[in-house]
């Protein structure tokens, strides 16, 4: 017996009224006893089912136990009621779509949402889900036009959200081969938000794969002045591109450019100490390498790069000191005791 249900009257039938027992239930639900939250609310049923709000709050209790089944028919029943006036009826229908949701019934949920949005077009909570919902079931422009709206609502520009849709889009485009259709989606989402990094990426593959190399050069190029956090999904295509055109000097160029204005960002000395390396420049690399774990120690990848770079080299001594100080990064991580994952 959970403290809360021993300080109302020490049973679950204890408190006289249905405010009293729904607080208790709600007390029973944050100490994580549920069977007594369940059995306060059931208990307020018994004496008056005329209420609306025990039975939200009994589904709601089910949801979280994950018998969603039993929350669809609590709400389903609620809507056959003959007294559900429109505003809970607006209620019971999000919660029923929101069942039907964690179930992963998406069209049965898209179904909810709009029959909410019928009765109540500015419903907020009915039009956040549903721009997720069109996109999961890639309805993009129902998903755009909901966007929009809700937008409107909420008194803000849509730009932003709609260009993102539009790169999913373009995305599921690409992935069924319709690669003109998805260019020109990604074109639309530039137009929108041109500092969204998945869109050049989308754009620049799109490029290589129609031989465009300079465009596509172009739009990878943009990712790490725009995010250089983001860097990392375009350094090797970057490299292999600018060898392409018989430039491969230009993308160490192109990194030392970054450099002046991230000078501390590794995965950019990362990328730069792997193309020294391929080169051949390997003392070059090295003290990019050593710039990096001089700041960052226990950097894995650039411990992992220097020591199958001495390896390469034949490098024997240097190649032990390196992996030895590798496995003690991953001791001082526990990632040798099974205790973490790489990452």
């Amino acid at each position: 017996m959970s403290g809360w249900t021993r300080a109302f009257s020490g049973n679950a039938r204890g408190p006289r009224d249905v405010d009293s027992a729904l607080r208790s239930a709600l007390l029973a639900v944050l100490e994580r006893d549920l069977d007594t939250a369940e059995e306060m609310i059931t208990s307020v049923l018994r004496t008056d089912s005329s209420g609306l709000t025990p039975y939200l709050a009994l589904a709601g209790l089910y949801r979280m136990r994950g018998e969603v089944g039993r929350a669809i028919r609590i709400h389903q029943n609620l809507l056959l009621r003959a007294d559900l006036d429109e505003r809970s009826r607006a209620v019971v229908l999000a919660h029923l779509a929101g069942d039907f949701l964690q179930g992963g019934f998406l069209r049965r949920a898209i179904a909810s949402y709009e029959e909410v949005l019928d009765g109540d077009p500015k419903h907020l909570p009915a039009l956040r889900a549903l721009v997720r919902l069109y996109a999961d079931v890639r309805e993009f422009p129902r998903a755009i036009e909901v966007a929009r709206r809700l937008a409107k609502r909420e008194g803000r520009n849509s730009d932003a959200d709609v260009a993102g849709l539009l790169v999913e889009g373009a995305r599921v485009e690409q992935a069924e081969g319709r690669n003109e259709d998805a260019r020109k989606t990604i074109k639309k989402a530039l137009r929108r938000d041109r500092g969204r990094v998945l869109a050049w990426l989308t754009l620049g593959d799109l490029e290589a794969e129609r031989g465009k190399t300079r465009a596509a050069l172009a739009a990878w190029s943009k990712i790490p002045e725009l995010e250089i956090a983001s860097g990392h999904l375009v350094y090797a295509k970057l490299e292999a591109t600018y060898a392409a055109l018989g430039k491969p000097r230009e993308f160490e160029t192109f990194v030392r450019r970054l450099l002046d204005t991230h000078a501390d960002d590794p995965g950019l000395r990362l990328a730069l100490a792997r193309h020294l390396s391929a080169r051949g420049d390997v003392d070059l690399a090295v003290q990019e390498l050593s710039v990096v774990l001089e700041r960052w120690p226990d950097h894995i990848e650039a411990r992992g790069v220097l020591a199958r770079l001495f390896l390469s080299e034949h490098r024997e001594a240097d190649a032990a000191r390196a992996l030895g100080d590798l496995l003690d990064v991953l001791d001082r991580q526990g990632l040798l005791a099974g205790e973490g994952k790489l990452p």
